[in-house]
C-alpha cells in the first residue's frame, strides 16, 4: 500500500520497493522478537506474576493454538507451531508497508513459495493416508484439476487482495492529487501539490485498513485454509473407520467376556 510512514531507508526508491528487501527484513525482525520474548520468558519467575507483555503473547499463542487444534480436532496438533509462523510471517510482511517498505503479498513469488509449500504438504498427506487410492483418483482429469487449485487459488486470494489495495490507494492518491492542483492552480511539481489536505485526512485510514486488518484477515484465511486442506487430506476414509470401528468392538467383546470367564 501507499506508506503512512515514508521512510526512506537508503536513499533510494528501488531498495525499499524491492519485495526481497521486505523478506530479509521480516526475517530479522521475527528473529529478534523470538529471541526477546525468549529472554523475557526465562527471566519469569515462578513465584511473580508476569508482566502484562508476556501474558498478551502466551494468550495470543494460546488461542491460536486451541482454534488450530479445534479447526483440525487435534489431528495435527503437531504441526500448530507451523500454522501460527505461517500467519505471523504473511501478517507481519504485509504490515511492514507501514513503514516505507514493499508488502510481501505483492510479491507473486513469495506467496507462491508458501503456497507450494502448504500444496506440496497436502499431497505427501494424501499419499500417506490415502494410498494407493490416491493415484488411482488421479488418472480422473477432474481429481487432477482438483488437486492443483489450492496451489493456484491460495497465491492469487493473497496476492491479488493485496495487489488490489495498492492499485486502489495509487488511484486515490491520484484522483485527490489532481482535484488539489486544479484548486490551488499550480504546476504539479510544485512542492505545493503534494502537501494535499484531503489527502493526509483520507489515506491513512485506508492505509491502516488495507495494511492492518486486510493484511491480518488475508493471512488468517491463509492459515485457516491451509488447515483445511491438510484436515481434509488426513482424513481417513469411511471403509477405514468402520473397520477401526470392528476392532474396538471385538475388543471390547473379548475384554467383556475374559471378565466374566475370571467371575466365574
Amino acid at each position: 500500500m501507499d506508506r503512512i510512514f515514508k521512510l526512506h531507508w537508503f536513499g533510494n526508491n528501488e531498495i525499499t520497493e524491492n519485495q526481497i528487501f521486505t523478506m530479509a527484513f521480516l526475517i530479522v525482525i521475527v528473529f529478534v522478537l523470538s529471541i526477546l520474548i525468549f529472554i523475557a520468558v526465562k527471566r519469569q519467575k515462578a513465584n511473580k506474576t508476569p508482566n502484562a507483555a508476556i501474558l498478551m503473547v502466551e494468550s495470543m499463542i494460546t488461542k491460536a493454538d486451541n482454534y488450530a487444534s479445534d479447526l483440525s480436532e487435534n489431528r495435527l496438533d503437531k504441526a500448530n507451531p507451523f500454522f501460527i509462523s505461517l500467519f505471523i510471517f504473511l501478517f507481519f510482511g504485509n504490515l511492514l508497508s507501514l513503514f516505507g517498505l514493499a508488502p510481501l503479498g505483492s510479491a507473486l513469488s513469495a506467496v507462491l513459495a508458501a503456497t507450494f509449500v502448504v500444496w506440496l504438504t497436502t499431497m505427501g498427506l494424501n499419499l500417506i493416508y490415502q494410498k494407493f487410492s490416491f493415484l488411482i483418483k488421479l488418472i480422473n482429469p477432474l481429481e487432477v484439476a482438483g488437486n492443483f487449485s489450492p496451489l493456484i487459488s491460495l497465491t492469487f486470494r493473497m496476492f491479488g487482495n493485496i495487489v488490489g489495495g495498492v492499485v486502489l490507494i495509487t488511484l486515490l492518491h491520484a484522483f485527490l492529487n489532481n482535484i488539489w492542483i486544479k484548486i490551488i492552480k499550480v504546476d504539479g511539481n510544485n512542492p505545493l501539490a503534494t502537501i494535499n489536505p484531503a489527502g493526509i485526512l483520507i489515506t491513512p485510514f485506508l492505509n491502516l485498513y488495507f495494511d492492518l486488518f486486510a493484511g491480518a484477515i488475508q493471512a488468517f484465511v491463509f492459515m485457516t485454509l491451509t488447515i483445511s486442506y491438510w484436515m481434509q487430506a488426513a482424513e481417513v476414509s469411511i471403509k477405514e473407520k468402520h473397520k477401526k470401528k470392528i476392532k474396538e468392538w471385538k475388543k471390547e467383546v473379548l475384554k467383556r467376556k475374559e471378565a466374566r470367564l475370571s467371575a466365574n
